[in-house]
């Protein structure tokens, strides 16, 4: 993964992939007065939630009213998402989800205190990233929350390779972009739409990349490779309603030729996995 500490420097680029978006009234639901935010994030955010305990440190810097808007619009989205992966799978452990100031931007599972941490100036990077790539507040908090959820699920893949001992081939950073994915394309709500926001948020990376040395050794997948990796996967869970990904250029026709066989193969070994896990009531049906 790039490190974001460095892509922060570059944030003023001007960056556009073409996302005017109209609002709907879903994001109007969104916007949060100024005065109300500290009240509403002190107040509203959950606790636990059966197996995943939630904490949330609080800010060392003053952000403003804005900023403080999308973290909780993320946090919200991660919590969401939480309850519905637990409608899926039976965890036999717990797991804590802590958003807190890292003092950089990033997320990461540890494997020694089994937590898994979103570090709120990773969300600002987010923020700032997508701001510049969609007009209104609006738009770009929820590119930012369907990145953020599509890295917190590329953390909850590294827990449950780690608690249940899953055996995976390949690098594992892979295969945490696959599970990632893949349940958000599955059917989470809102899903496919967060996968094509984390799909945005690597090939703007990439974009801010030109003319960096890039670190070959890294274990995660440049992120060029994970945007195609991701857009690859969406377009094969559904090549009718994504063939504008090939006619807009985005996906190459001799790399989409494969996609609906990847994603089959991938989807299929991801079932595999964690069939012993699924809540037994969703086995005979699960899709994952």
């Amino acid at each position: 993964m790039l490190v974001l500490a460095v892509v922060i420097s570059f944030l003023l680029v001007a960056t556009n992939t073409g996302g005017d978006r109209r609002e709907t009234e879903t994001e109007k639901a969104h916007r949060i007065s100024g005065s109300s935010t500290a009240s509403i994030i002190n107040s509203e955010l959950p606790k636990n939630l059966c197996d995943l305990k939630f904490s949330y440190g609080k800010r060392k810097s003053f952000r403003g009213s804005a900023a403080d808007r999308t973290v909780l619009i993320s946090q919200q989205a991660v919590y969401r998402i939480v309850g519905e992966l637990q409608k899926q799978f039976a965890l036999p452990f717990e797991i804590e989800v802590v958003f807190k100031d890292c003092g950089g931007p990033d997320s990461y599972y540890d494997e020694g205190s089994h937590e898994i941490v979103v570090c709120y100036e990773l969300i600002d990077v987010y923020s700032e990233l997508f701001s510049r790539s969609f007009r209104g507040r609006t738009a770009g908090d929820e590119a930012t929350k369907g990145a953020i959820v599509s890295l917190f699920l590329h953390e909850v893949a590294h827990a449950l390779i780690d608690r249940w001992h899953l055996s995976i081939t390949g690098r594992e950073e892979d295969a945490a972009d696959q599970f990632s994915t893949l349940m958000l394309i599955n059917g989470l709500p809102a899903g496919e739409e967060m996968a094509l926001h984390s799909a945005r948020s690597f090939k703007l990376l990439a974009v801010l990349e030109k003319g960096l040395e890039r670190d070959y050794s890294d274990s995660h997948s440049l992120d060029e490779q994970r945007f195609y990796n991701t857009i690859c996967l969406i377009y094969g869970h559904r090549p009718e309603r994504y063939e504008y990904l090939i006619r807009n250029g985005s996906l190459p026709t001799e790399r989409a030729v494969q996609c609906v066989q990847d994603y089959e193969r991938l989807n299929r070994s991801w079932q595999t996995l964690l069939a012993p896990y699924l809540v037994r009531l969703n086995r005979s049906s699960h899709k994952l």
